[in-house]
């Protein structure tokens, strides 16, 4: 009797702790289409099974003796690239390695967890090897820096050829634009580093940004692009008045939403979500405030992502005549955040990465 191929996904699990290890086991065995094929003790270790076994994902723990995971994942991404999903502690230091895990090509971050949050992690972890396992490694740890022409293992033809005249129409806002909004998640942090420093330092509204990003991970990602941008960027305070030319990243674990206040637009940082929604801080919460609040003076912006959040909100932003612009296929790391709100037909224009700065100035310009 010849038996079916397994097709499920086979994953390689790093990490120094056996109890770790153990329970990354257990949770990844409850996924009838996920199969742990090996564990490893450190990044030495793992990079000998990896070429071996050659597993479609691998989960990565930073903090490790012999070979870090920092130095494995570059040693994988040179030698035979694949997904990895790394694991980081929830401290300053441990937030400024895995930006730099990012910045080398890992697929995304989960925090380590605590025993309460187990069943968060199933979810979140299982999701993401699902994902991971499908990306295009051209696409992992890339950004464009000012000046350059296209996405690292991108072709520079991304940017301009290859698109249909309605991806590429010269439509502009109705109405000025007052604030721009930017929703993203897996790969987000390099798509960031892409378009933000893009912006020119006299750049005339503020602009908000919700990422998808375990607690204490925003503030240093604020802190990096701070130091890349001609404009401000900043950790979102709770009752902070927005400013032209100056970004906002929404923390991590909460959500953040805008108020209108005596004619001014307000900052509101807190537990509570209108709609239900797994993600702290949630891309539909932030846009949900700012069709209420702004309505019409919105450029609200999708780019990489898993999952659809950001399709309520857009709808509603949408509804009240704002302007929305999603991140074309081609150069996502994941295109599911962009694909809802194109295959709902919500989109005004769909931009590759590398011209999403420039369609945000064009547009703004016309104010």
């Amino acid at each position: 009797m010849n038996l079916p191929p397994d097709s499920r996904i086979r994953v390689l699990v790093v990490d120094d702790s056996p109890f770790m290890r153990l329970t990354i086991q257990k949770i990844l065995g409850q996924d009838s289409g996920i199969k742990v094929i090996d564990t490893a003790r450190d990044g030495r270790e793992a990079i000998e099974k990896l070429k071996v076994l050659r597993p479609q994902v691998v989960t990565m723990d930073i903090e490790m003796p012999v070979m870090n995971g920092l130095q494995a994942l570059n040693e994988i991404m040179r030698c035979r690239p694949t997904p990895v999903i790394v694991f980081s502690s929830l401290t300053t230091a441990g937030a400024e390695s895995t930006l730099k895990a990012l910045d080398s090509g890992a697929f995304d971050v989960v925090a380590k967890p605590s025993g309460p949050d187990l069943k968060n992690l199933s979810r979140e972890l299982c999701e993401k090897i699902h994902s991971a396992a499908k990306v295009n490694l051209t696409r992992l740890g890339r950004k464009i820096g000012p000046g350059s022409p296209a996405p690292i293992g991108l072709a520079p033809k991304y940017l301009t050829k290859n698109l249909s005249p309605e991806r590429i129409s010269l439509n502009h806002p109705k109405h000025p634009v007052q604030i721009v909004a930017i929703g993203t998640s897996t790969g987000g942090p390099s798509a960031l580093q892409t378009v933000l420093p893009r912006l020119p330092a006299d750049f005339p509204v503020p602009v908000v940004v919700a990422q998808h990003m375990p607690p204490g991970f925003t503030g240093p990602l604020a802190q990096r692009l701070n130091g890349i941008c001609p404009l401000t960027v900043c950790e979102a305070s709770p009752g902070e008045i927005l400013r032209a030319g100056k970004i906002y990243i929404a923390p991590a674990g909460k959500q953040m939403q805008v108020e209108r206040k005596a004619g001014q637009l307000v900052l509101q940082i807190g537990d509570n979500s209108p709609v239900p929604t797994h993600y702290h801080p949630a891309v539909d919460v932030m846009l949900l405030s700012l069709a209420k609040e702004v309505g019409k003076g919105t450029l609200a912006v999708i780019m990489t992502g898993m999952g659809n959040d950001g399709l309520r909100g857009m709808k509603e932003i949408k509804a009240s005549e704002g302007y929305a612009i999603a991140e074309a296929e081609e150069t996502c790391v994941v295109y599911g955040m962009p694909k809802a709100l194109v295959d709902a037909g919500l989109a005004d224009r769909v931009v590759p990465l590398g011209n999403i700065a420039r369609v945000i100035r064009e547009s703004v310009q016309r104010r």
